[in-house]
């Protein structure tokens, strides 16, 4: 078995199967280390929007297209509908099939990461060595820990129930005395499964259980009347506190995606800057300046969600978003809206 690679990636989702993706044709060996028994088992949401895979969306099969929205705070739901699609439902499994699919990487399942030096990654079947080392293995990274960077701030919780049904509608719920620094959703898992629950930016590291999981099962019974007795559940971190992609003596050391810290803090988006900080780095591994700029763009768009997120911890905030929402079709407040909404769409 082959033990010497050019290009070591740990974590086989969006980020990880991005960065191989754009490796391909490169005449570099190139190892993926997935933990996993298979493609597609993160606890996230399967939808993605045009700027993940601009121009690629016909070259997925059974999508679901989302022209709507619908708004809601305490008072009720406002649908706000578009002329164009503003996410698909693709489904994680999906996802990662297509991007696995455009790679010519060794893939090893069910190989977690046990052991990393500067020469080699150690996993439960044997050693590999590397020239370079790229983490893509989400919020608890073992590269990230291996180059001891710590993951303190932004770092925000979700926790919801999966209902074996097609998502009827794309939700998203202000409602800051339930979620805090957060909000309400309902959203695709895949084309059929739904996801109910809620998101709140806090670090606390027992916030799913305390605080996030007696909120969201509260609000998902009085909302919509579920029995959560009867549901799966599902809690995760995203960690969007970035501190650099290229690390290490040699610089031979990279981060993308959740690894990285690159998530917006403010929707806690994580897919499209997985896939987009993968190609960046394969980009620049393979000595293409394009990489660098791409990775300069997305750090220069974190700083500024950051920005965002913290402002956002405000109660003028809070009342400005409340004002909007409640109205989001009136003549100003829906032209703000719309700005905003495909900023986040868009960008």
């Amino acid at each position: 078995m082959q033990t010497d690679y050019d290009v070591i990636i740990v974590g086989g989702g969006p980020g990880g199967l991005s960065c191989a993706r754009h490796l391909s044709g490169s005449g570099l060996r190139v190892l993926i280390l997935e933990k996993n028994d298979r493609l597609g088992k993160k606890i996230c949401s399967g939808e993605v929007s045009s700027k993940t895979f601009p121009g690629e969306m016909a070259n997925f099969q059974n999508i679901q297209e989302w022209k709507t929205v619908v708004v809601g705070t305490h008072k009720g739901t406002v649908p706000v509908t578009y002329g164009k699609p503003f996410l698909w439902t693709v489904g994680r499994y999906e996802l990662e099939s297509f991007l696995k699919s455009r790679c010519d990487a060794d893939v090893h399942f069910s190989e977690p990461v046990i052991e990393i030096t500067e020469e080699k990654v150690t996993t439960s079947e044997g050693s590999y060595t590397y020239k370079y080392l790229v983490g893509a293995d989400g919020s608890f990274s073992k590269v990230r820990e291996f180059l001891r960077l710590p993951t303190h701030h932004i770092v925000g919780w979700a926790y919801h129930y999966v209902v074996d049904l097609p998502a009827h509608e794309f939700r998203v719920c202000w409602l800051p005395k339930i979620f805090p620094r957060g909000y309400g959703y309902v959203m695709s898992k895949s084309l059929g499964k739904t996801m109910i629950g809620g998101a709140i930016g806090k670090p606390d590291s027992d916030l799913i259980s305390k605080k996030l999981a007696p909120k969201v099962k509260e609000w998902v019974k009085a909302e919509f009347g579920l029995d959560t007795a009867k549901l799966k559940s599902e809690g995760m971190r995203g960690n969007a506190d970035y501190r650099g992609w290229k690390f290490g003596n040699k610089w031979n050391v990279f981060l993308v995606g959740d690894a990285a810290g690159l998530l917006n803090p403010v929707t806690t988006e994580g897919i499209y800057y997985a896939v987009k900080s993968g190609e960046g780095v394969a980009k620049h591994i393979r000595g293409d300046a394009e990489g660098k700029k791409i990775m300069s763009k997305m750090a220069n768009t974190h700083r500024a969600q950051v920005l965002l997120f913290d402002i956002a911890n405000t109660w003028p905030f809070y009342w400005i978003v409340h004002w909007i929402l409640e109205n989001p079709k009136g003549m100003i407040r829906g032209k703000i809206f719309d700005w905003v909404f495909w900023k986040f769409m868009d960008r």
